[in-house]
């Protein structure tokens, strides 16, 4: 073979080799020669690297591939050729170029081979200097969450020359994942790896955690940092990490450490706990609880940092807390009766029922050691008058009133005032036991008499002209979330400046229309609101696109895209396809309201001005408008129309369901297609009646339901995408059943813990704005809302109970017959429904609690063990008290009978009490 290595090396000859595809290929020509050879090519090598970055962004296919495979082989020229450490750190960390695969010689690709890449840059030819100065740059441009390849890099270029990279966030992230690798068999350090070579001397291997970080010669500064770093704690609590063994978990190799000298234990506890008091996200913080729970302070220690825990019982997360007030119960008899009572104070101004529940049984054995201690400590107890939960009042009521006479007349006075705050079913009680004033009206003292609601609100103004029209048009297309109205005008002033200037129009959109890419929208693109109107600023500015395929496809697509949701993209590309061959004076279906609704006159004179001008109305946007116009109007504007010589489709009701589908745990799913039956997710979901064929185009979209049965799959069901729910409303707003019944799929994911939260969920407040009647299917809606996995969606589900309820159209004995339902089927979980119910009972709407709670207590009664009933019973009693309901609920007498359970029995006493007062 001739020897190439001193032949000087051409641009063209290198370019042949990147675009031979082979990195291999570069490193045989490239390695052996000097960087200062090769420095011609440093200029043409970024030249080619912009060129091939910009073909990824091309849109086309065959020129993505034929770009991104020679990718691997440009990186290495860049590296091989780098005159300096910032340049080979340029080609390192250039966001296009980060673990690119590999092309292989026979076709495919492979992982980056990262040991290659670290061999570049350890050419003879690199001096100490060189590598010491790229593994600074590297560590400082590590992100904080870590990146593999990079650290590899980084740490070979460390071993190889003895440089102490700076302890930046990302580099303390990749040592720690670098310490619990030791665990695996089949993992070897870098310089193991360079022995192997004959690169270097051998060096002792380890095959734990502990035995790698006893050999760490950075170990103290590096273990303090891992305090310091985000995310850390995931690494410490690694549950597959505590399966290998002791050795193999940081928790408890560290304390190990601290065991043998080599780390300070009294600073790893008061680290561990000043990262706990900063607080952090569950999972990050889980792991140092683990490493607390690896130290076990003992009583001394404690004791010695009683403050601090005291602080992270009052303030840091719930698991923390809990830690926290355990350490301190060991020691709570030596702590001085200030700090306890601060303490006691603290915790039970949280709302967690068992932190709550275990400080109240402290304070009481507390009173019980040293009676005299009621003056102090009482003050304290009376914080929990106002906790959430109605047992843990209770529970300090019965407290307070055993110790209170060992309490001087201010201290007794001060806890009396303090139970005014106890919920108005425990008022009576309070009466008994301390003599307190009637308090009931505190219950409501900021709520308003009777809820107020405001209407819909109003449709956003209308563009004012083409540039106004542009600016919001761009923002349309960028918003994730669109809203529906904003969506109209835009859509609607479109088309009309299109039909009275469209000359002006196209050159107000051309800045706009130059961002587009310039390639055909793929249909998930086109299903979207932004890139349908995309496909419309296309058409309006002469960018033809497939948009009548796309129109075609939304609408007669099979599975998940066959949504009444994409109806707004059906129409924006109904729009592009016929603009230009059949133009409109206007749009038939933009609202007339902010409901969603037309007003049927404004629709008359739409169609009169469609006959004026000859032109013929695009089929969805009919549809669109008859489903938006009155059921009651609909003759009157079929008669409009055939006056004016027009024939509209038939009648455009959708099916009322009429039953139901449960499908219970014990139930399997479907199988799908390929046989895998997917796990149980318990539902109700509506069925439709089998009639007729669904009608074609727009209508058939609303008229053809979810198949209740595949409500819990991802594979073949039309789950309407949560971005999209917002527009769902609009779809129908005279038929809030279906649109209900096509919400519904979404919001049962969204109350399922496995499935978690599901995204936003704008439908459930704007389902509760529409005009038409609500039914079985809309409270469904209701009830999933309010258990679901999200705050936020509980939130936006007692928005609407509170809207509907304003409006007179809620019926809550249906409501609580669902969530009677729900919660039998463990659907409905008690600590999600009942704490938004209360919320909606203290902002006005008590009464209506009452008879929703009221419902679900008859339909629970049943089965008086099942879990929250007692909680429910609490909250209808407070409710019946705070809203003087004098009535009788016939399913109390066989919940206070003697085979309920204790407490059940105790809540519905007291509740039939206030019922019958």
């Amino acid at each position: 073979m001739t020897d190439r290595t001193s032949e000087p090396i051409s641009w063209d000859e290198v370019r042949a080799l990147i675009a031979a595809r082979i990195p291999q290929g570069v490193i045989d020509r490239l390695f052996p020669v000097p960087a200062t050879d090769l420095r011609h090519l440093r200029t043409p090598l970024r030249r080619l690297r912009t060129e091939l970055v910009r073909e990824l962004s091309s849109g086309d296919i065959p020129r993505y591939v034929a770009a991104y495979d020679q990718l691997a082989a440009l990186q290495l020229a860049g590296i091989l050729s780098a005159a300096t450490a910032a340049e080979a750190h340029d080609w390192l960390t250039t966001r296009r170029l980060l673990d690119i695969t590999w092309p292989r010689p026979g076709g495919g690709s492979t992982n980056p081979d990262i040991h290659t890449l670290l061999l570049a840059l350890l050419r003879p030819h690199r001096d100490a200097a060189f590598h010491h100065e790229l593994a600074g740059r590297l560590a400082a441009w590590l992100p904080a969450r870590g990146d593999g390849s990079r650290w590899f890099i980084l740490n070979g270029l460390a071993v190889w020359s003895g440089a102490e990279p700076p302890a930046t966030d990302g580099y303390v992230t990749g040592w720690m994942r670098e310490g619990s690798l030791m665990r695996s068999s089949h993992h070897r350090e870098i310089g193991e790896w360079f022995a192997d070579r004959g690169l270097r001397e051998p060096v002792p291997h380890h095959d734990t955690l502990l035995s790698w970080l006893r050999a760490r010669p950075r170990l103290v500064e590096l273990v303090r940092r891992l305090f310091e770093v985000p995310d850390v704690g995931t690494e410490f609590a690694d549950p597959y990490a505590a399966r290998s063994g002791p050795d193999d978990a940081w928790p408890t190799a560290l304390t190990a450490l601290a065991g043998e000298g080599l780390l300070d234990r009294a600073e790893l506890i008061d680290r561990c706990l000043g990262r706990l008091l900063r607080g952090d996200r569950p999972g990050n913080l889980r792991g140092f609880l683990h490493l607390y729970a690896a130290l076990a302070p003992d009583a001394e220690e404690v004791l010695a940092r009683a403050g601090d825990h005291v602080r992270l019982a009052a303030d840091g997360a719930p698991a923390a807390a809990k830690a926290a007030q355990a350490a301190l119960h060991t020691v709570d008899t030596r702590l001085s009766a200030e700090l306890f009572t601060e303490l006691t104070a603290a915790v039970l101004a949280r709302p967690e029922k068992a932190l709550a529940t275990a400080q109240l049984s402290r304070a009481d054995a507390a009173l019980r050691r040293d009676p005299a201690g009621a003056d102090g400590l009482l003050p304290a107890v009376a914080v929990a008058f106002t906790h959430p939960a109605p047992a843990v009042q209770e529970r300090a009521l019965g407290l307070a009133a055993r110790h209170l006479p060992h309490a001087t007349p201010a201290t007794a006075e001060a806890v009396r005032a303090a139970a005014t705050g106890l919920g108005p079913a425990l008022q009576p009680e309070a009466r008994r036991l301390l003599a307190v004033p009637d308090a009931t009206a505190g219950w409501q003292d900021d709520a308003p008499v009777a809820l107020a609601h405001p209407g819909p609100a109003a449709l956003p103004a209308a563009p004012a002209g083409p540039l106004d029209l542009t600016e919001r048009l761009g923002a349309l297309m960028a918003d994730r979330l669109p809203s529906p109205g904003e969506f109209e005008v835009v859509f609607a002033a479109l088309v009309a400046e299109h039909h009275r200037d469209p000359a002006a129009l196209r050159t107000a959109l051309a800045p706009l229309a130059a961002r587009r890419v310039d390639h055909p929208v793929p249909v998930w693109e086109a299903r979207r609101i932004g890139g349908a109107l995309g496909c419309l600023l296309d058409a309006l500015t002469g960018r033809p696109r497939e948009s009548a395929a796309q129109a075609t496809d939304l609408l007669g697509y099979p599975l998940y895209l066959r949504t009444p949701a994409v109806i707004p993209a059906v129409r924006a590309n109904e729009a592009a396809c016929r603009i230009t061959d059949a133009p409109v004076p206007l749009l038939l279906a933009t609202p007339t309201a902010g409901d969603g609704t037309i007003d049927p006159a404004v629709l008359g004179e739409r169609l009169a001005a469609y006959r004026a001008t000859g032109a013929r109305p695009w089929p969805a946007d009919l549809a669109q408008s008859l489903l938006r116009v009155p059921p009651h109007a609909l003759a009157a504007v079929r008669a409009t129309a055939a006056a004016l010589g027009w024939a509209l489709p038939p009648d455009t009701a959708p099916p009322a369901p009429d039953r139901f589908h449960v499908q219970t745990p014990a139930m399997p799913e479907r199988s799908l297609d390929n046989g895998f039956t997917p796990p149980t997710l318990p539902r109700i979901a509506p069925c439709a009646v089998i009639g007729a064929p669904a009608p074609d185009g727009v209508t058939g979209l609303v008229h053809t339901l979810p198949d209740p049965a595949e409500t819990g799959r991802f594979n073949g069901v039309a789950v309407t995408q949560p971005t999209e729910l917002a527009h769902l409303p609009w779809a129908a707003p005279w038929h809030p059943e279906a649109v209900a019944a096509h919400g519904l799929p979404a919001v049962v994911l969204q109350a399922d813990t496995t499935s978690g939260s599901g995204g936003t969920n704008p439908l459930l407040p704007r389902i509760a704005e529409l005009p038409g009647e609500f039914g079985p299917v809309s409270h469904l809606l209701l009830a999933y809302g309010l258990t679901a996995v999200g705050a936020d969606h509980r939130t936006a589900a007692l928005d609407a109970v509170l809207a509907m309820t304003a409006r007179g159209r809620l019926r809550p004995e249906v409501l609580g017959a669902w969530l009677a339902q729900l919660w039998e089927l463990s659907v409905a979980k008690p600590n999600r429904v009942l704490p938004v119910l209360a919320e909606g009972a203290r902002g006005g709407a008590g009464r209506t609690v009452w008879e929703v709670l009221a419902a679900l207590i008859t339909g629970l009664a049943a089965e008086p063990g099942r879990r929250g009933l007692a909680d429910a019973l609490v909250l209808a009693a407070e409710c019946a008290a705070a809203e003087g309901i004098r009535t009788t609920l016939p399913v109390l007498d066989a919940l206070t009978a003697p085979a309920a359970p204790r407490r059940v029995r105790t809540e519905s006493a007291r509740l039939a009490g206030i019922l019958a007062s």
